[in-house]
């Protein structure tokens, strides 16, 4: 038992020390990770500007479309179900009725 003890041990030692020096690759490798993220627009031309704006306006307004259709299928669902139920009361009075 001692025997498996030190070979784990030894391995998590090991392991520590590989760690050590993955993490300090990743640290050469990403080095914005301690510092915010800056967008540098001077990359893009004017025309890749516009066309990103363009195309967050066609989202919104698409997204737009959608919640009122979504609000307008609401109203018509609503509508349905009130005229189903007058229909069913209908129903009814006309079965009692007779």
């Amino acid at each position: 038992m001692k025997f498996f003890r030190k070979i784990k041990k030894i391995l998590f030692s090991a392991q520590e020390i590989i760690w050590f020096f993955i993490h300090g690759i990743e640290e050469w490798i990403y080095p914005y990770r301690d510092r915010p993220v800056e967008y540098l627009y001077d990359d893009y031309d004017e025309d890749s500007i516009s066309e990103i704006n363009f195309l967050k306006t066609q989202m919104e307004s698409a997204n737009e479309r959608i919640q009122r259709l979504q609000h307008e299928m609401l109203l018509v669902q609503s509508t349905v179900n009130t005229l189903t139920d007058k229909r069913k009361i209908i129903i009814k009075s006309k079965n009692e009725s007779k």
